[in-house]
């Protein structure tokens, strides 16, 4: 039994669940998504930031790759293939490099430098994207080339200027640091230039104000999404000069150094955004929805295309370009059951009775409509007779009796409503004379011609 008494409501939710996928869903079945046969890439920019050591004859001035001068990277790439394994690089890098020899027993190898660097390079790298299968959210790489450094331009720390108290350092073979007699220690302030103080005695073309260098370049690139990717990497960069730190193989002063050129390393992690390249994929609208299978097609139909489906659609003849109402039926403003677009006379008084075209009928209209020539029938050949656009609800009654509140009417007591006698209540209806309604005559009508 609550069977039964819920079967009602699952029906309607399951027809309600139909039309909702019909009215929202049908228009998706239009449009699909699908892979850029040869989508166009356009250069990524890529912003890091890191930290530089430096490597040659002196100490650097931080203990390992995590810790360092901080500086700045960047890089702009473009893609030379469709499977983004080789790539192109153009990158610069601003920061600073500095290191430090701190001897007890000799006081001249108490050297120091600090250089800001500024470098313009170009790389080619390759993705090791090709050792995975399926997406890949982590890609390793490595990359070679080289880079151009502008402006070298290395300071010292040679003069103390502090508390009053300036001049040179002094160092002492008990580690004492002095400025004539104050003890001091280094103020870190890089005063002075290098290729002036020269402490090792180097000719001025050891010296250069740029130079190249190589640049070999590894780490781990992070997906985020198909436009952002963030790295993780290292790079050496060895130079082309081995007097940025003013200590070299050509020193005539003091202990020789070795034959390396002097290098740097910029261990950093950068933001790459793609903002211009194509889409891999791309959504096309079609003219016809591609749909297979077993697939109700009333679904989707909408045979007076306007805008609502047949499904829930309460008038689904509605011609053409006919503004409709929330249910797909055309506007009756006055509703007088004639719809805008054919009413004559859109502001019919309320309850009105009109024709075909929205125009109120008068008195007379209505009594000429009720003297029709029709064909005679015999009563016991009648079983029920149109009405309006309706049917009469007496139509399977027999033996007739007349309604409690029409049973006035019936003025010579034969228990049947003459012509006449309908004709004396439509006329004291339209005469303000009557205490019954429009849908009274309505009704009454239908009772006499069911009689």
């Amino acid at each position: 039994m609550r069977l039964k008494k819920l079967l009602p409501l699952i029906i309607i939710l399951i027809l309600a669940v139909k039309v909702g996928f019909a009215q929202g869903g049908y228009e998706d079945l239009l449009y699909q998504e699908v892979e850029v046969e040869n989508p166009v890439y356009m250069p990524v920019i890529g912003i890091g930031v890191g930290v530089i050591n430096y490597y040659g004859e002196l100490k650097n001035d931080y203990e390992n790759l995590i810790k360092g001068q901080p500086s700045y990277r960047l890089n702009i790439f473009q893609y030379l293939d469709s499977k983004h394994y080789w790539k192109v690089n153009l990158n610069g890098v601003y920061g600073t490099i500095s290191g430090y020899e701190r001897s007890y027993s000799n006081p001249a190898q108490n050297n120091n430098f600090k250089s800001d660097l500024f470098t313009v390079g170009v790389n080619l790298e390759y993705s090791f994207g090709n050792i995975y299968k399926g997406e890949r959210k982590i890609v390793p790489f490595i990359s070679i080339g080289a880079e151009y450094m502008i402006d070298i331009n290395t300071k010292t720390d040679v003069i103390y200027s502090n508390n009053n108290i300036t001049g040179p350092y002094e160092y002492f073979t008990d580690g004492t640091i002095r400025v004539g007699e104050n003890l001091v220690t280094r103020d870190y302030e890089y005063e002075s230039s290098l290729f002036d103080v020269n402490p090792n005695g180097l000719a001025d073309d050891d010296f250069k104000s740029s130079s190249y260098a190589i640049v070999a370049d590894l780490g781990f690139d992070f997906k985020v999404s198909e436009r952002v990717a963030l790295r993780l990497a290292s790079s050496l960069h060895y130079t082309g000069t081995d007097a940025i730190d003013g200590d070299g193989a050509n020193n005539t002063i003091g202990e020789k150094g070795d034959n390396l050129k002097d290098m740097f390393s910029f261990t950093y992690v950068s933001l790459n955004i793609d903002l211009f390249s194509e889409s891999k994929t791309k959504v096309i609208e079609s003219l016809f929805a591609d749909v297979t299978g077993d697939f109700d097609y009333t679904l989707i139909a909408d045979a007076d295309r306007d805008g609502y489906l047949d499904l829930a659609d309460d008038c689904p003849d509605t011609p053409a370009g006919v503004p409709v109402d929330s249910v797909g039926c055309p506007h009756d403003d006055d509703n007088d059951g004639v719809p805008n677009y054919i009413d004559k006379e859109q502001f019919s008084n309320k309850n009105a009775i009109v024709d075909e075209f929205g125009v109120e009928l008068s008195a007379n209209k209505i009594r000429e409509g009720l003297f029709q020539d029709v064909t005679a029938v015999d009563r016991d050949d009648t079983y029920m007779i149109p009405i309006g656009l309706g049917w009469s609800k007496y139509e399977e009654m027999t033996n007739v009796e007349i309604p409690e509140k029409y049973k006035k009417l019936d003025k010579d007591g034969d228990e049947y409503i003459s012509f006449d006698e309908l004709l004396d209540a439509i006329n004291g209806f339209f005469d303000f004379d009557s205490e019954y309604s429009t849908d009274d005559i309505y009704d009454l009508n239908s009772f006499f011609f069911a009689q």
